[in-house]
């Protein structure tokens, strides 16, 4: 019985580490820069986080980073961005994406658009990548395509470069819960 009893105990304090864990992105913009939260949103098993530079807004900025994810979703990413992708092409067909990477666990694409029923022009990274707990992408736009060139190998490595954290305890990370949000 008291064996029966420890491992109920065990059991039930694995399992209930799954309801207390924290996920979130970790992105390392550019120095001399600070970018904002400018929306957040957490949708069930969706979350929309977006940073602009200091001084925009969420409705009207001319740099930006959305950050996507999708809990419990674990389909190869490969497959999620060619969907996301698809739709966004959809939206503005101007410019193709081509991928630098595309694998099950981490994909790269990129791309220039041109004006189109409304719809700026921009230069875009979009990246798909796993995480614990689903899919999770990040997307880079500017809508000044000089500086998205001039600035493209920067933000492709910054895009490259963002990680995912996960702490199994809300209350054993590191992070300034203001400037990070649950994924």
């Amino acid at each position: 019985m008291k064996k029966v009893l420890l491992f109920s105990l065990i059991f039930s304090i694995i399992f209930s580490v799954a309801a207390f864990a924290y996920e979130t992105i970790i992105i390392d913009f550019p120095r001399n820069t600070k970018w904002v939260k400018a929306y957040y949103r957490n949708i069930g098993t969706e979350a929309i986080l977006q940073y602009v530079p200091e001084g925009q807004k969420s409705a009207n900025w001319k740099q930006t980073v959305f950050v996507h994810s999708y809990k419990d979703n674990f389909a190869p990413t490969s497959q999620v961005s060619d969907r996301l992708t698809a739709q966004l092409m959809s939206q503005n067909p101007t410019g193709r994406y081509h991928y630098l990477r595309y694998s099950g666990v981490d994909s790269i694409a990129v791309r220039t658009t041109s004006t189109y029923k409304g719809i700026p022009g921009q230069g875009e990274i979009f990246r798909t990548t796993k995480a614990s707990e689903g899919v999770m992408t990040i997307q880079y736009i500017d809508r000044d395509k000089v500086r998205f060139k001039k600035d493209y190998n920067m933000w492709l490595k910054i895009i490259r470069d963002a990680r995912v954290y996960n702490s199994y305890w809300r209350d054993n990370h590191v992070l300034n819960k203001s400037e990070h949000f649950e994924l």
